[in-house]
């Protein structure tokens, strides 16, 4: 073997180590498992959310989107109905394109109660309207009931406990009826006086009495008031609350919304004849 021969040997040698050497200290790369087999590993945890499931969920803390819709009379105006008469009446048929319009518009109709039940779970419809009555006109029965049925829609229909069987206005019976058809009675005080003007006793009397009153007719609950006329103050405020009200709506015009920071303040649209909903959920 020449010399040549041998050095070129060594050479190889040498370099064969050298490599030999490079990969064993060279860093190994972690190994991910194949897709097949990552269950083994780890089982990633699947949250559904409200779209997926098909449930609109709002948490109880949200402004929550809702349209509030006021009404007095339902039904036919009197013969030589006043200026004031007719501003608060809205006829039968209108009433029936508003509700129908909302219930093929996707929206919700509901009282205060239904809502109060369903914000408690976080559940509220992404399109929800609330129908609110003031007064506690028989027409309201008479008229507004069967629409309210047809298109199995609910509402809240604020009473005026002194009122109850007198003229024009709706019967124990009547009212027992709304509440077994689905619907909220909510309280409209006693005598129906501007709140702002009241104090003390006087006050105590139209807030706390109405409620007892009228929870004595329907042997359940009541949770939710309207203030006469839209007069209220802080102490109007804070004797509803202290005796047992969870809402209290305003003659304020609605933004679409009830904030939870303002639920004895909650604004409504005031409906009157021609009014159109659709410029107003726009």
């Amino acid at each position: 073997m020449s010399h040549k021969t041998k050095h070129q040997i060594l050479f190889l040698i040498i370099l064969a180590a050298v490599i030999g050497l490079m990969i064993l200290l060279w860093p190994k790369k972690s190994i991910a498992p194949e897709a097949s087999s990552i269950g083994q590993y780890f089982t990633p945890s699947v949250t559904i959310t409200p779209q997926q499931s098909g449930q609109i969920v709002a948490a109880k803390s949200e402004i929550a989107k809702a349209s509030v819709f006021m009404y007095h009379h339902i039904g036919p105006l009197p013969e030589k109905a006043d200026t004031i008469r007719k501003g608060l009446t809205v006829s039968s048929e209108e009433f029936e394109s508003q509700v129908k319009y909302l219930t093929e518009n996707g929206y919700k109709m509901m009282s205060l109660e239904k809502f109060d039940e369903l914000r408690s779970n976080s559940q509220i419809p992404d399109k929800l309207a609330i129908l609110t009555f003031d007064d506690g006109y028989d027409d309201n029965f008479v008229y507004a009931l069967p629409i309210l049925k047809k298109y199995n829609a609910t509402g809240t229909f604020f009473i005026i406990s002194s009122k109850i069987g007198k003229t024009e206005y709706m019967n124990e019976d009547q009212i027992k009826a709304l509440v077994s058809a689905g619907n909220e009675i909510g309280s409209h005080t006693v005598n129906h006086l501007e709140l702002d003007k009241l104090k003390g006793q006087s006050l105590e009397k139209e807030i706390a009495q109405s409620k007892a009153d009228l929870e004595k007719v329907i042997g359940r609950p009541i949770i939710s008031f309207c203030y006469p006329a839209g007069k209220y103050n802080d102490e109007t405020v804070a004797k509803a609350k202290e005796v047992g009200y969870k809402y209290a709506v305003t003659t304020r015009s609605s933004t679409g919304a009830i904030d939870p920071n303002s639920l004895f303040e909650i604004p409504r649209y005031r409906i009157s004849a021609g009014r159109n909903i659709e410029v107003l959920l726009k």
